[in-house]
Protein backbone atom coordinates (compact mmCIF):
# COMPACT_ATOMS: atom_id res chain seq x y z
CA UNK A 1 0.00 0.00 0.00
CA UNK A 2 1.02 3.90 -1.08
CA UNK A 3 -0.17 6.96 0.67
CA UNK A 4 -1.24 8.66 -3.00
CA UNK A 5 -4.31 10.91 -2.28
CA UNK A 6 -5.16 12.45 0.74
CA UNK A 7 -8.67 14.23 2.00
CA UNK A 8 -8.51 17.01 4.51
CA UNK A 9 -11.98 18.70 5.30
CA UNK A 10 -12.06 22.02 5.98
CA UNK A 11 -15.41 24.36 8.03
CA UNK A 12 -14.13 27.49 7.79
CA UNK A 13 -13.09 27.53 11.43
CA UNK A 14 -9.79 28.34 13.50
CA UNK A 15 -8.80 24.67 12.98
CA UNK A 16 -8.71 24.77 8.97
CA UNK A 17 -4.68 26.49 9.40
CA UNK A 18 -3.68 23.37 11.49
CA UNK A 19 -5.50 20.73 9.34
CA UNK A 20 -3.94 22.10 6.37
CA UNK A 21 -0.71 22.85 8.03
CA UNK A 22 -0.14 18.63 8.16
CA UNK A 23 -2.01 17.59 5.15
CA UNK A 24 0.39 19.64 2.73
CA UNK A 25 3.29 18.22 5.28
CA UNK A 26 2.06 15.10 4.44
CA UNK A 27 1.17 15.30 1.10
CA UNK A 28 4.94 16.55 0.12
CA UNK A 29 6.08 13.34 2.71
CA UNK A 30 4.53 10.98 -0.18
CA UNK A 31 4.16 12.81 -3.38
CA UNK A 32 0.74 12.21 -2.64
CA UNK A 33 -2.21 14.28 -3.95
CA UNK A 34 -4.08 16.33 -1.64
CA UNK A 35 -7.95 16.88 -1.87
CA UNK A 36 -9.18 19.65 0.31
CA UNK A 37 -13.19 19.61 0.95
CA UNK A 38 -15.74 21.88 2.07
CA UNK A 39 -19.03 20.47 2.66
CA UNK A 40 -22.09 23.84 2.64
CA UNK A 41 -24.61 22.50 4.30
CA UNK A 42 -28.31 22.56 3.57
CA UNK A 43 -30.14 25.65 5.18
CA UNK A 44 -32.67 23.64 6.40
CA UNK A 45 -30.25 20.91 7.96
CA UNK A 46 -28.52 23.71 10.05
CA UNK A 47 -31.69 25.76 11.48
CA UNK A 48 -33.34 24.69 14.58
CA UNK A 49 -36.39 22.10 14.54
CA UNK A 50 -39.02 24.36 12.93
CA UNK A 51 -41.85 24.54 15.60
CA UNK A 52 -45.53 24.49 15.30
CA UNK A 53 -46.91 27.86 15.23
CA UNK A 54 -43.55 29.50 13.87
CA UNK A 55 -44.08 31.38 10.22
CA UNK A 56 -42.83 31.81 7.46
CA UNK A 57 -40.91 35.07 7.89
CA UNK A 58 -38.99 33.52 10.95
CA UNK A 59 -38.48 30.61 9.06
CA UNK A 60 -37.07 32.98 5.64
CA UNK A 61 -34.58 34.97 8.02
CA UNK A 62 -33.16 31.92 9.74
CA UNK A 63 -32.32 30.26 6.68
CA UNK A 64 -30.98 33.44 5.02
CA UNK A 65 -28.71 33.56 7.96
CA UNK A 66 -27.64 29.77 7.68
CA UNK A 67 -26.86 30.59 4.06
CA UNK A 68 -25.24 34.06 5.49
CA UNK A 69 -23.14 31.83 7.88
CA UNK A 70 -22.21 29.55 5.39
CA UNK A 71 -20.97 31.91 3.12
CA UNK A 72 -19.06 33.36 5.96
CA UNK A 73 -17.35 29.96 6.44
CA UNK A 74 -16.81 29.08 2.82
CA UNK A 75 -14.34 32.28 2.39
CA UNK A 76 -12.55 31.61 5.29
CA UNK A 77 -11.71 27.78 4.31
CA UNK A 78 -10.92 29.02 0.75
CA UNK A 79 -8.46 31.52 1.88
CA UNK A 80 -7.02 29.53 4.68
CA UNK A 81 -6.95 26.88 1.55
CA UNK A 82 -4.55 29.40 -0.78
CA UNK A 83 -2.23 30.52 1.91
CA UNK A 84 -1.55 27.22 2.90
CA UNK A 85 -1.01 26.06 -0.68
CA UNK A 86 1.46 28.86 -1.64
CA UNK A 87 3.09 28.96 1.93
CA UNK A 88 3.60 24.35 1.03
CA UNK A 89 5.00 25.41 -2.84
CA UNK A 90 2.14 23.02 -3.93
CA UNK A 91 0.52 22.75 -7.47
CA UNK A 92 -2.89 23.03 -7.92
CA UNK A 93 -3.78 19.24 -10.58
CA UNK A 94 -7.03 17.52 -11.63
CA UNK A 95 -5.21 14.57 -13.06
CA UNK A 96 -1.89 12.39 -11.92
CA UNK A 97 1.17 14.17 -12.98
CA UNK A 98 3.94 12.47 -14.98
CA UNK A 99 6.22 12.35 -12.65
CA UNK A 100 5.37 11.97 -9.34
CA UNK A 101 4.65 14.94 -7.04
CA UNK A 102 2.35 16.20 -4.28
CA UNK A 103 -0.20 18.10 -6.07
CA UNK A 104 -3.49 19.31 -4.33
CA UNK A 105 -6.79 20.58 -5.34
CA UNK A 106 -9.79 22.51 -3.75
CA UNK A 107 -13.67 21.05 -3.82
CA UNK A 108 -16.87 21.89 -2.62
CA UNK A 109 -19.42 20.06 -1.87
CA UNK A 110 -23.64 20.28 -0.46
CA UNK A 111 -24.93 18.20 2.06
CA UNK A 112 -24.22 17.35 6.03
CA UNK A 113 -20.78 17.42 6.61
CA UNK A 114 -20.76 13.64 8.38
CA UNK A 115 -22.41 11.87 5.68
CA UNK A 116 -20.50 13.42 2.45
CA UNK A 117 -16.97 13.59 4.06
CA UNK A 118 -17.04 10.05 4.89
CA UNK A 119 -18.46 9.04 1.54
CA UNK A 120 -15.58 10.74 0.08
CA UNK A 121 -13.23 9.77 2.21
CA UNK A 122 -13.59 5.98 1.52
CA UNK A 123 -11.77 6.83 -2.14
CA UNK A 124 -9.08 8.22 -0.78
CA UNK A 125 -5.83 6.21 1.13
CA UNK A 126 -5.52 9.21 3.99
CA UNK A 127 -7.90 11.56 5.82
CA UNK A 128 -6.30 14.27 7.76
CA UNK A 129 -8.67 15.59 10.31
CA UNK A 130 -9.10 18.04 13.40
CA UNK A 131 -11.09 17.27 16.21
CA UNK A 132 -12.59 19.91 18.17
CA UNK A 133 -15.15 18.03 20.93
CA UNK A 134 -16.55 22.13 21.61
CA UNK A 135 -17.89 21.84 17.82
CA UNK A 136 -20.83 19.47 17.73
CA UNK A 137 -20.98 19.42 13.87
CA UNK A 138 -16.84 18.93 13.88
CA UNK A 139 -17.38 15.89 16.29
CA UNK A 140 -19.82 14.36 13.93
CA UNK A 141 -17.23 14.53 10.79
CA UNK A 142 -14.92 12.94 12.99
CA UNK A 143 -16.79 10.08 14.38
CA UNK A 144 -18.17 9.23 11.01
CA UNK A 145 -14.65 9.61 9.57
CA UNK A 146 -13.38 7.03 12.03
CA UNK A 147 -16.28 4.68 12.12
CA UNK A 148 -17.61 4.24 8.20
CA UNK A 149 -14.58 5.12 5.98
CA UNK A 150 -12.51 2.45 6.67
CA UNK A 151 -9.85 4.18 5.71
CA UNK A 152 -6.81 5.79 8.42
CA UNK A 153 -6.95 9.06 9.80
CA UNK A 154 -4.48 11.65 10.71
CA UNK A 155 -5.78 13.95 13.88
CA UNK A 156 -4.33 17.06 13.77
CA UNK A 157 -2.70 18.40 17.32
CA UNK A 158 -2.78 22.15 18.59
CA UNK A 159 1.22 22.32 17.58
CA UNK A 160 2.39 20.66 14.59
CA UNK A 161 5.58 19.23 14.73
CA UNK A 162 8.57 20.45 11.85
CA UNK A 163 8.70 16.95 10.36
CA UNK A 164 5.92 14.62 10.99
CA UNK A 165 6.59 10.47 10.47
CA UNK A 166 10.73 11.28 11.23
CA UNK A 167 10.47 9.51 14.57
CA UNK A 168 7.15 7.24 15.03
CA UNK A 169 6.14 5.49 17.79
CA UNK A 170 3.54 2.76 17.93
CA UNK A 171 1.12 2.03 20.33
CA UNK A 172 0.87 -2.03 20.65
CA UNK A 173 -1.71 -4.04 22.65
CA UNK A 174 -1.86 -6.86 19.98
CA UNK A 175 -5.35 -6.60 19.11
CA UNK A 176 -6.93 -6.19 15.72
CA UNK A 177 -7.11 -2.51 16.08
CA UNK A 178 -3.78 -1.90 16.64
CA UNK A 179 -2.73 -4.33 13.98
CA UNK A 180 -4.87 -2.46 11.35
CA UNK A 181 -3.56 0.49 12.28
CA UNK A 182 0.24 -0.59 12.30
CA UNK A 183 -1.05 -2.23 8.68
CA UNK A 184 -2.32 0.97 7.17
CA UNK A 185 0.71 3.22 8.31
CA UNK A 186 3.31 0.92 6.69
CA UNK A 187 3.82 3.76 3.89
CA UNK A 188 4.87 6.02 6.91
CA UNK A 189 6.56 3.15 8.94
CA UNK A 190 8.70 2.62 6.12
CA UNK A 191 10.15 6.47 5.58
CA UNK A 192 10.78 6.65 9.24
CA UNK A 193 14.34 7.08 10.32
CA UNK A 194 13.54 5.63 13.91
CA UNK A 195 10.49 3.75 15.79
CA UNK A 196 9.81 2.84 18.51
CA UNK A 197 6.92 -0.01 19.27
CA UNK A 198 5.89 0.62 22.87
CA UNK A 199 3.45 -2.10 24.99
CA UNK A 200 1.83 -0.94 28.37
CA UNK A 201 1.10 -3.93 30.92
CA UNK A 202 1.01 -7.32 30.24
CA UNK A 203 0.03 -8.62 26.00
CA UNK A 204 -3.09 -11.02 26.54
CA UNK A 205 -2.86 -14.44 26.14
CA UNK A 206 -3.25 -15.19 22.59
CA UNK A 207 -1.53 -11.93 21.42
CA UNK A 208 1.24 -10.84 19.71
CA UNK A 209 4.22 -8.95 21.75
CA UNK A 210 5.40 -5.69 20.78
CA UNK A 211 8.88 -7.87 20.21
CA UNK A 212 7.07 -10.14 17.75
CA UNK A 213 6.17 -7.36 15.85
CA UNK A 214 9.27 -5.75 15.91
CA UNK A 215 11.21 -8.97 14.27
CA UNK A 216 8.12 -9.40 11.75
CA UNK A 217 8.91 -6.10 10.65
CA UNK A 218 12.27 -7.01 9.62
CA UNK A 219 10.44 -8.82 6.59
CA UNK A 220 9.60 -4.91 5.53
CA UNK A 221 12.72 -3.88 5.54
CA UNK A 222 11.85 -1.73 8.88
CA UNK A 223 13.85 -1.86 11.90
CA UNK A 224 12.06 -0.91 15.36
CA UNK A 225 13.00 -0.25 18.88
CA UNK A 226 10.96 -1.91 21.85
CA UNK A 227 9.53 -0.05 24.70
CA UNK A 228 7.79 -2.72 27.45
CA UNK A 229 5.83 -1.11 30.06
CA UNK A 230 4.90 -2.84 33.26
CA UNK A 231 2.50 -0.43 34.54
CA UNK A 232 -0.84 -0.33 33.42
CA UNK A 233 -2.36 1.92 35.70
CA UNK A 234 -2.98 4.80 33.00
CA UNK A 235 -1.94 3.47 29.88
CA UNK A 236 -2.87 7.20 27.98
CA UNK A 237 -0.15 8.41 30.86
CA UNK A 238 2.39 5.72 29.90
CA UNK A 239 2.11 6.04 25.78
CA UNK A 240 2.45 9.80 26.12
CA UNK A 241 5.38 9.03 28.83
CA UNK A 242 7.14 7.05 26.02
CA UNK A 243 6.44 9.37 23.02
CA UNK A 244 8.26 12.14 25.04
CA UNK A 245 10.91 10.18 26.34
CA UNK A 246 11.94 8.58 22.82
CA UNK A 247 11.14 11.70 21.04
CA UNK A 248 8.63 10.67 18.75
CA UNK A 249 6.62 13.49 16.84
CA UNK A 250 3.77 11.12 15.78
CA UNK A 251 2.16 7.87 17.41
CA UNK A 252 0.23 5.36 15.46
CA UNK A 253 -2.94 4.00 17.17
CA UNK A 254 -5.36 1.31 17.04
CA UNK A 255 -8.62 2.87 17.68
CA UNK A 256 -11.91 1.64 20.81
CA UNK A 257 -10.33 -1.42 21.29
CA UNK A 258 -13.16 -1.66 23.53
CA UNK A 259 -16.82 -0.66 23.12
CA UNK A 260 -16.73 3.16 21.37
CA UNK A 261 -19.82 4.08 23.55
CA UNK A 262 -18.37 1.91 26.83
CA UNK A 263 -15.30 4.41 26.08
CA UNK A 264 -17.08 7.77 25.27
CA UNK A 265 -19.37 7.16 28.83
CA UNK A 266 -16.66 5.62 30.95
CA UNK A 267 -13.86 6.74 29.55
CA UNK A 268 -10.81 4.75 27.71
CA UNK A 269 -7.50 5.18 25.87
CA UNK A 270 -8.85 6.21 22.91
CA UNK A 271 -10.27 9.04 24.44
CA UNK A 272 -7.81 10.00 26.98
CA UNK A 273 -5.48 9.85 23.53
CA UNK A 274 -7.53 12.32 21.43
CA UNK A 275 -8.13 14.57 24.27
CA UNK A 276 -4.88 14.87 25.63
CA UNK A 277 -2.30 14.09 23.61
CA UNK A 278 -0.09 16.71 21.65
CA UNK A 279 1.15 14.98 18.40
CA UNK A 280 -0.40 13.99 15.52
CA UNK A 281 -2.18 10.25 16.17
CA UNK A 282 -2.18 8.06 12.83
CA UNK A 283 -5.85 6.01 14.01
CA UNK A 284 -7.80 3.17 12.64
CA UNK A 285 -10.83 1.57 13.56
Amino acid sequence: MAVRTILAPVAGSDMDRRVLSLAFSVARRFDAHLEVLFVAPEPQDVIPIVGEGMSGLIIEEMMGAAEKETKKRLANAESAYLVAREAAGIAQADAPQATLQPTCAWRRDDGREDETVARRGRLFDLVVIGRDPREAAASLTFDACLMETGRPLLVTPEVIPADVGAKVMIAWNGGVESARAVTSSMPLLRQASEITIVSVGEVPHGRATAQALADQFVWHGVKANVDLRPDQSNVAAALMDAAEKCGADSIVLGAYSHSRFKEMILGGVTQDMLAKCSLPLWIMH
